[in-house]
């Protein structure tokens, strides 16, 4: 089963997000204090997010981070002078949070997640991880992209970095993983993007 767990050393920020999910709609959240408690719910998880503050009673992010199970994946809230501390790819929000920043990155990673799994099901790609293989055509060297690609993927990442506080060369891995886990190309992923951030 896919879900969201929610990891806050303060159980009450923890259930502030996860009230603020569930009035948009993400009703199967599970709230723990500890990062022990959340590695646990995510290992029966087939897939989603674990929501965290930057430091836990138990470790720090990019700990939770290594520990996490295959296919699930991280969004770190806190701070933005504590969100440096975060390793430079992983997803942020920074607080206080904007309930609209917050429901349209869950909502982009869960999309993400959602395509990876019907590609498992329907045999589109395999376990493994997005290194096993050869990289789709459009992330291959030489390919041209037609100016109106190059916009939206310019746009994508600037969103990304602007949003989630990833450094340029981060907003470009997360749409190249994007594009190899999905089978999409570079472009048709950043056009994903922005269409999940803007609608404001």
């Amino acid at each position: 089963m896919r879900g969201i767990v929610i990891v806050f050393s303060r159980e009450e920020d923890g259930k502030k997000i996860g009230r603020a999910l569930e009035r948009n709609g993400f009703q199967d959240s599970v709230c723990c204090s500890t990062a022990a408690q959340a590695l646990q719910e995510a290992s029966v998880m087939d897939g989603g997010i674990v929501i965290s503050g930057v430091r836990l009673k138990d470790m720090h992010c990019s700990q939770l981070r290594e520990y996490l199970p295959q296919g699930v994946e991280l969004l770190v809230i806190g701070p933005e002078a504590r969100l440096s501390d975060c390793p430079p790819d992983v997803m942020t929000v920074s607080a206080p949070v904007r309930v609209f920043d917050l429901v349209n990155t869950v909502r982009m990673m869960l999309s993400r997640g959602e395509k990876n799994r019907s590609g498992r099901e329907t045999g589109g790609s395999h376990s493994g991880g997005p290194a096993s293989g050869p990289a789709p055509e459009n992330v291959r060297h030489g390919k041209t992209r037609s100016p109106e690609d190059e916009r939206a993927i310019r746009k994508a990442k600037q969103l990304l970095m602007e949003r989630n506080r990833l450094s340029e060369e981060a907003a470009h891995r997360y749409l190249q993983k994007r594009s190899m886990e999905t089978g999409r190309t570079m472009a048709e992923s950043a056009r994903m993007v922005l269409v999940l951030y803007e609608n404001e």
